[in-house]
């Protein structure tokens, strides 16, 4: 009866913070409330302030379990460090973008939160894993030699993050078709990282 009773919290639990997504995502975080995310999840206030003490710790469970559960980016063994850096840029434009959990989690990070110091840290905590990943991929091709050992490595890992939210603004706010959005896209990637091949000039 206890395990019963453990899977019913969760599932009461994943079903206040499935309604948070989308609570938080049409609203901001000061313009929510505790009595929309109930409403939302079709509980009584009661039970959603028997989970959580307020809309801060809704916010910060919400985020916290979309981020956990998304999934690492898989290199193509076949393919070039730099090739693999391409698709890792792609996918994080794809993740700020297209409809999913993870997309109407990043809106709220970097759109509707206040200056809450823990949604602010999980915000940074993002953008940690993702210089993470790029530098990885730049290590391997430093080591595959497609880039030189000498590169402006802390430039270089700039520049691509810069990609990112450049080929994001372009996509997002351009007023282009669906298909020809993601073509563009890679094109932009593929023409950008092209750039990392040829010598960096120091002003």
């Amino acid at each position: 009866m206890a395990r019963k009773t453990k899977e019913d919290a969760q599932k009461t639990r994943d079903q206040i913070l499935d309604a948070a997504e989308h609570v938080f995502y049409g609203k901001s975080f000061t313009q929510a409330t505790m009595a929309d995310i109930a409403d939302a999840a079709q509980l009584s206030r009661g039970a959603v302030y028997g989970h959580y003490k307020g809309k801060l710790e809704v916010a910060t469970a919400m985020a916290e379990r979309v981020i956990q559960q998304a999934s690492p980016f898989q290199g193509q063994p076949a393919h070039s460090a730099l090739e693999n850096l391409k698709h890792y840029c792609l996918q994080e434009v794809r993740s700020y973008i297209e409809p999913s959990s993870i997309q109407r989690v990043l809106f709220f990070l970097y759109v509707g939160i206040d200056d809450s110091p823990e949604l602010l840290q999980l915000r940074y905590n993002w953008e940690k894993k993702r210089i993470a990943q790029i530098n990885s991929l730049l290590t391997q091709a430093i080591a595959q030699k497609e880039l030189p050992a000498d590169v402006d490595f802390d430039l270089v890992s700039l520049y691509c993050q810069s990609v990112i939210e450049g080929v994001f603004s372009i996509v997002y706010f351009g007023s282009m078709s669906e298909s020809e959005r993601w073509q563009r896209a890679e094109q932009l990637c593929t023409y950008s990282l092209q750039r990392l091949s040829m010598p960096f000039s120091q002003p």
